[in-house]
């Protein structure tokens, strides 16, 4: 399915630099083992009586935030990573234990809050839903004026930079100051996830960073619900929402990941449509962001746009049905052995 053999892959991805800020969350992971319906009625059991424990529940302490998984899986492909942020001394020890064995690189302040969420991924049928609860600690004001010197130095050296996680109330300001700075060959990613609690910052989103006069976002990418409400769209389809936003920002690529499938499209025109893997998911969380880093990878590897499409795909697959971070190895074996939904 893919026109690239491992050896060439890997040749090619050892010379890629890529950069990824701002956010990093300790993620407390929390598998009820019940239905929604029966975790209700037993939080409320014991609500009722006043508090107290509920007994079952299996709890996962992992490295997380948007950009945190990104580079992650960025650095298990094979990649040249670097990660910065700002969090707190044990924030700054904890990415480290996470990323560093994987061969991320940290430019790390520690002036600030470590971020972190509790997380429920509750089954729904053959698949999990997931509610956060997020503190976003220093990720809630990581503006352009707490890049280091030394950070700079490793943005402007990288080949592609992922911005990450509107949480980050100063990611307009942010996002604008590496779009004005960085050389025009660098390819800068976003990712707003969860754009739900930030619908008036919408308009500014889209005048200050995928307008932005000089150097407008390489790509965006988001779910059904993150593509609409960036896109303004009042339709639930999708497929409308992508196509308008392409259509207005035609200088954009922008990525479109579902359960089922995932779509690219640029100015207007939908430029892949590929069908997701088939597999029981054992780790909902960081779908998106694993989606994210197959993009980036799959693109500079020089693979056709529907090749793109298939290798993020395929990335997304392997980590939440084995609940690892696959090497590039494991992604393209993957490939070879998986079967996909029918579009």
């Amino acid at each position: 399915m893919i026109s690239i053999d491992l050896e060439t892959a890997q040749t090619k991805i050892k010379q890629l630099k890529m950069t990824v800020l701002p956010d990093f969350f300790l993620d407390v992971i929390i598998d009820p083992h019940m239905s929604y319906d029966q975790l209700i009625q037993e939080i409320q059991a014991v609500y009722t009586r006043g508090g107290g424990n509920l007994l079952g529940p299996e709890a996962q302490f992992i490295p997380g935030g948007n950009g945190g998984n990104v580079a992650k899986t960025l650095a298990g492909l094979g990649v040249q990573t670097t990660f910065m942020g700002e969090t707190s001394a044990l924030g700054k020890q904890l990415i480290e234990f996470f990323m560093h064995p994987l061969g991320v690189k940290t430019l790390i302040s520690t002036s600030g809050v470590m971020a972190s969420s509790v997380i429920l991924e509750i089954p729904h049928g053959t698949d999990k839903h997931n509610v956060m609860f997020s503190a976003s600690g220093s990720v809630a004001d990581f503006s352009s004026d707490k890049l280091t010197p030394e950070q700079w130095r490793a943005l402007k050296d990288s080949h592609v930079i992922a911005l990450t996680n509107a949480q980050n109330y100063q990611m307009e300001d942010l996002a604008e100051t590496v779009l004005e700075e960085v050389p025009p060959s660098t390819f800068v990613s976003v990712d707003f996830s969860d754009l739900t609690p930030h619908l008036q910052r919408i308009d500014g989103f889209r005048k200050r960073i995928l307008d932005h006069p000089i150097k407008p976002p390489s790509f965006i990418t988001g779910n059904e619900t993150e593509i609409q409400l960036l896109a303004k769209e009042s339709s639930k389809t999708p497929e409308i929402a992508i196509q308008k936003l392409s259509a207005t920002f035609p200088e954009i690529t922008f990525g479109l990941h579902m359960t089922n499938k995932a779509e690219i499209w640029k100015d207007g025109e939908q430029k892949a449509i590929e069908p997701c893997f088939k597999i029981k998911v054992r780790k909902a969380t960081g779908a998106g962001d694993n989606w994210h880093a197959g993009f980036l990878v799959g693109w500079h590897l020089g693979l056709t746009i529907p090749e793109v499409a298939i290798f993020a795909n395929a990335v997304a697959a392997y980590q939440i049905s084995t609940g690892e971070i696959g090497s590039l190895e494991d992604v393209l074996n993957f490939i070879n052995s998986s079967s996909r939904y029918h579009t």
